[in-house]
């Protein structure tokens, strides 16, 4: 039965006290907080994993506080939102069993710079004495990285406004330059920049992306800001992990019907999470490690497993599993079919994937299967299909390449790839429009068109790479499935790669 409304309580620092017992609320006084982590991309993923964390190092340590930042004109919503509950909201953790709720305390202050009016404030806060650690959840795209080069975007219009703006930056990276060049005309030490996104070798990708930008905002080297970032400022990579589905309508009202909260804007997770962090931060950090995070040297091993084998099945159901119908992971996993292409996706890209410490690969993608059918905490196959052009470089790429160099199996892969291609020219197998988000979605289009005509090979070139492209196999392959989805349809791809 659902409560009365005036029994509903809208969540805030003065309401904690009566909500229901069985919520877990902050028991460290936030009012004495310091803001020690600015995070630039505040999101549903950094609600429910690194902000996680944050909060249970706060029972203990109260340096790191968490101010989070918006760059966008759509973050303005994540501003008000958290504004109108002081910064509080509720993490809803679903298995397939049990749903736990909890409050989460760790972002104290949030700064809304999307509207081009407040990008000093985020400065200053950048270049303040107690900001140790800038972390990102941005997005793959918001790097403004070249994927066929690796380098900046320097074409990219935002980065020609940041180069030519650069004490008025708009991109993250932008920002992260601005807020290091105050510091270092301050006399402040660096503070370190941990990137929380889904890139291989995330803190040597996001350095490389900074330090370009500080070499062309210097280019006379007259300040010195690119050599005393290249001294001065640490770029530890990460590996993260949580399935964490975009927040829905039932998720608010299950918040007011079971608990009596009003929530805004929950978060709602899986149970299972895992952050691996490469264990260099000169300013200090989180004992986050007292939380379940493992501090490493070496983070490579650890997310090329996460990348090739969650994120690239992913990327490989989102396709073939929208073509065949399917709008929901779970219902997808569900599908005997895709459950064993995913399963034999997989153990193909098994042999990319190096020795990891501690894990038995074997384990951990019966583990991942099990997950990505995990009823409570289902994703919309849309949104994994959403900047592709980004995650098929980052998460399949590679992987490809390595297996082509062997001389292994790719049928499994080139299928996957083949329905990327044909969800790209925007209509589905029976002519019903799809929405292609992505940066490149014209390009896309245009290219996956071509291909009808001309097969595939152009696009894999433009797309993914030269050397996949190069390959006879691979493009016969990718050419065969196309071919077998335009005459039998996406469910006979899946059922002859399972």
């Amino acid at each position: 039965v659902a409560p009365a409304a005036s029994h509903i309580l809208k969540l805030s620092a003065a309401n904690l006290k009566n909500l229901p017992k069985n919520v877990p609320i902050p028991t460290y006084n936030r009012s004495s907080v310091r803001q020690g982590i600015v995070h630039l991309g505040v999101g549903g993923f950094h609600r429910s994993h690194q902000a996680v964390y944050t909060a249970r190092v706060l029972t203990q340590e109260r340096d790191w506080g968490i101010c989070g930042v918006g760059l966008v004109p759509s973050d303005k919503k994540m501003q008000e939102t958290l504004e109108s509950q002081d910064h509080l909201y509720t993490l809803v953790t679903k298995n397939s069993k049990s749903t736990e709720v909890e409050v989460i305390g760790s972002i104290v202050d949030y700064l809304f710079a999307g509207d081009g009016m407040h990008t000093q404030n985020v400065i200053d806060k950048l270049s303040h004495d107690d900001t140790k650690i800038v972390s990102l959840t941005v997005t793959e795209k918001a790097y403004m990285v070249d994927d066929a080069t690796g380098n900046l975007d320097e074409s990219h219009p935002l980065i020609i406004h940041d180069l030519e703006n650069p004490r008025n930056p708009k991109t993250p990276v932008g920002y992260v330059v601005a807020g290091l060049r105050r510091r270092m005309e301050l006399g402040l030490p660096s503070f370190t920049v941990m990137s929380c996104d889904n890139l291989p070798m995330n803190g040597a990708l996001t350095k490389k992306a900074v330090m370009q930008f500080a070499s062309k905002v210097d280019t006379e080297r007259k300040v010195g800001l690119a050599d005393w970032i290249a001294e001065n400022t640490a770029f530890p990579s990460t590996m993260v992990d949580r399935i964490t589905p975009a927040t829905t309508p039932e998720d608010v009202a299950l918040l007011k019907e079971m608990y009596n909260i009003d929530d805004a804007w929950p978060v709602c997770a899986e149970d299972y999470t895992q952050w691996v962090i490469e264990d260099n931060f000169p300013l200090g950090r989180p004992t986050w490690e007292a939380f379940g995070a493992l501090l490493v040297d070496n983070v490579e091993p650890y997310e090329l497993m996460k990348l090739r084998l969650l994120n690239g099945s992913h990327s490989a159901l989102a396709y073939l599993s929208y073509l065949a119908g399917h709008r929901r992971v779970h219902e997808a996993m569900q599908d005997d079919e895709v459950f064993h292409f995913i399963k034999n996706y997989m153990d193909v890209i098994t042999p990319t994937v190096p020795e990891v410490p501690g894990v038995d690969l074997n384990a951990y993608k019966a583990i991942l299967c099990e997950r990505f059918s995990n009823p409570n905490v289902s994703d919309q196959v849309s949104r994994l299909a959403e900047d592709g052009s980004k995650k098929m470089q980052g998460f399949i790429r590679g992987a490809t390449e390595e297996l082509l160099l062997k001389g292994h199996d790719t049928k499994h892969v080139a299928g996957a790839v083949a329905g990327w291609i044909s969800y790209c020219r925007a209509v589905d197998l029976e002519n019903n429009e799809i929405e292609v988000v992505d940066p490149r979605a014209d390009e896309l289009k245009e290219a996956a068109h071509l291909s009808d005509v001309e097969g595939s090979r152009r696009f894999l070139g433009k797309f993914l790479s030269k050397e996949i492209a190069s390959s006879d196999q691979f493009s016969r392959q990718v050419d065969g499935y196309l071919k077998q989805l335009k005459d039998h349809g996406a469910s006979d791809v899946i059922r002859s790669l399972s």
